[in-house]
C-alpha cells in the first residue's frame, strides 16, 4: 500500500513491548488511521524476545517483509541488533540504551558481545538513530516500577515523522491505566518526561 508505514517494536519480556504497541495502535485509531498489529510473545515471561509489528494505513495485515521495516523501536540494544541483522533494511531506529545480559551467561551457556561492539554494529545498519536514555531515566525514577515504555511512548508522540498526536496519546495513556489511579499517575508522569530523554545520534 502506497502510504503504508511499517513499524516493528522489539524487546524482552517485562519491558512493556505489547503495552507500547497497544498504545501506538490506539493513538493511530483515534486519529482515524487504519492500523493493524500483531504480537509475538516468545518466552516473554522469562525475559525472552518479544516483538510486535504494526502496519499503519492498512487495516488488513500487520505482517511485512523484514526488509520493508520503516521504523524500528527497540527497548533493548541486543534485541534491536538482532532485528537489524535479520532485516538489512536500514530503517529509522528509536532505541533505548539498556543492554540486558541474559542469565544463561552465568552458566557459560552463551557469550554476549561487548556493548561498544553492539553500538558500532547498530550504527552501520540504520538510516537514522535516535537514542532514548533509559538507563539514566530509570535511575531518576523513584517508583519501584519503571515505566520506561510509557516514557518512550511520550517521546514517540512528539516524533514528527510518526505522525502521532501528543494530546491524543496522553489521553490513551490515561484511559489504559484508568482502573488503577496510582499506576495512572506515575505513567502519566513518565509520558510527560519522555521527550526529554530522546536525542538524535550522529552516525
Amino acid at each position: 500500500m502506497k502510504n503504508r508505514i511499517n513499524i516493528a517494536i522489539v524487546g524482552l519480556g517485562g519491558q512493556g513491548v505489547i503495552t507500547l504497541a497497544n498504545l501506538i495502535a490506539a493513538t493511530y485509531h483515534s486519529l482515524e488511521k487504519q492500523v493493524c498489529f500483531n504480537e509475538i510473545h516468545g518466552l516473554s515471561q522469562r525475559g525472552g524476545s518479544v516483538q510486535s509489528l504494526l502496519a499503519v494505513n492498512d487495516n488488513d495485515c500487520p505482517v511485512f517483509a523484514l526488509e520493508d521495516t520503516d521504523y524500528l523501536i527497540g527497548m533493548e540494544k541486543l534485541e534491536t541488533l538482532r532485528y537489524l541483522y535479520t532485516s538489512k533494511s536500514h530503517p529509522i531506529v528509536i532505541m533505548g540504551n539498556r543492554y540486558e545480559i541474559r542469565n544463561t551467561v552465568y552458566f557459560d551457556l552463551e557469550h554476549f558481545p561487548e556493548e561498544k561492539d553492539i553500538d558500532a554494529e547498530i550504527r552501520k545498519l540504520v538510516k537514522k538513530l535516535y537514542l532514548f536514555n533509559s538507563v539514566d531515566y530509570e535511575k531518576k525514577i523513584s517508583f519501584r516500577i519503571k515505566p520506561t515504555n510509557i516514557a518512550i511512548f511520550g517521546a514517540l508522540s512528539e516524533f514528527t515523522e510518526l505522525g502521532l498526536d501528543p494530546k491524543i496519546a496522553k489521553k490513551n495513556v490515561r484511559k489504559h491505566f484508568a482502573k488503577n489511579p496510582i499506576a495512572q499517575s506515575f505513567n502519566l508522569t513518565a509520558f510527560k518526561e519522555g521527550k526529554s530523554w530522546l536525542k538524535e545520534m550522529n552516525l
